[in-house]
């Protein structure tokens, strides 16, 4: 099977066992999957599936499980059918005001499958729903966060679909199924989909890809989120290219930043200088031009650039190149 073998199951194929030894130690070394459960607990194990079914706008897709880099999966709720949701909408914007607030507690328990239609809605021509949108909007993300017990570790998705990231493509939409089963240490496990946050497939989660920060985006005021998930004990590489001026000193700098003024910077790194953070509450470290280690703790990529001083503005972008994996 696909995945036994990707993830050094004993069963080889004969063109596995031919192969080189050093190969296939490689091969066996590879970190199995974790799946991270909404009541803060993670179970380490391969996936009992082939493939996943995923519906998107554009029609059902069948993604080999060997193809998946990271699910995080949208919070189920016990009915949770878009006619349900689109008649307390219709119902939010009903003339009595005690149906419109029944509405927006319905909507409000529906939580983030009621997103995509709540968005929509924040452009309307009526103040009234507009905001009741907004408000409603606002709640239902900072619950999804507030409620997730893995932390940065492992981001929880807020809205009414899916995250498949594979090794080709992103998508967003609904796994049919209902239930993972996975074949864990302890044996075979039957885990409802409602109660997986997400899952990490670390072995083919290396990451590459190329972020541009502006010198508009500074600290810490102004991190930039890059949305790239780093687990624990992952080997972070980072280049950085590109310059900043500003204009009113006639100051050029690159990632590195500059030393060429004196004052007080944030966490005395160089003015201007490329830094970063994994998670929101990571602490933050100089990248500067080149950077490389190996990750403690896990979470979203967080990128900024030091600002040189208050009321002055740098133009331009750095150009950052962000891969993991050895």
């Amino acid at each position: 099977m696909v995945i036994s073998a990707l993830w050094g199951a004993a069963d080889l194929s004969a063109q596995e066992k031919s192969a080189p030894k050093a190969k296939s130690a490689e091969k066996a070394a590879l970190p199995p999957p974790i799946f991270f459960l909404r009541d803060g607990s993670r179970i380490t194990g391969l996936p009992g599936f082939d493939s996943l079914q995923v519906k998107t706008r554009y029609g059902t897709l069948e993604i080999p499980a060997s193809d998946l880099v990271r699910l995080r999966l949208s919070l189920r709720t016990e009915n949770d059918s878009d006619e349900l949701i689109e008649l307390e909408i219709q119902r939010m914007g009903a003339p009595e005001f005690e149906k419109r607030e029944a509405a927006m507690d319905a909507l409000r328990k529906l939580g983030p499958r009621a997103l995509p239609y709540l968005e929509k809605l924040t452009s309307s021509a009526d103040d009234e729903l507009r905001n009741r949108c907004s408000l409603l909007i606002g709640e239902i993300k900072s619950r999804v966060r507030e409620s997730n017990k893995h932390g940065d570790e492992f981001p929880a998705l807020v809205g009414g679909s899916d995250e498949i990231i594979t090794k080709r493509f992103k998508v967003r939409g609904s796994i049919q199924d209902s239930s993972f089963k996975i074949k864990s240490r302890y044996g075979s496990l039957d885990i409802k989909i409602a109660d997986i946050l997400g899952v990490d497939f670390r072995s083919t989660g290396n990451i590459q890809q190329t972020v541009a920060i502006s010198g508009k985006q500074v600290v810490p005021a102004k991190w930039v989120d890059t949305k790239l998930f780093v687990a624990p004990g992952t080997t972070l590489r980072i280049r950085a290219s590109g310059n900043l001026l500003v204009q009113n000193y006639n100051l050029n700098s690159g990632p590195q930043g500059t030393t060429r003024y004196t004052g007080n910077t944030y966490k005395n790194f160089p003015m201007l200088s490329l830094v970063g953070k994994i998670g929101r509450k990571g602490t933050p470290f100089l990248i500067g031009a080149s950077y490389k280690a190996i990750t403690r703790a896990g979470g979203t990529l967080q990128l900024g650039v030091v600002p040189f001083r208050t009321n002055y503005t740098a133009t331009g972008t750095y150009k950052v190149r962000v891969s993991t994996g050895e």
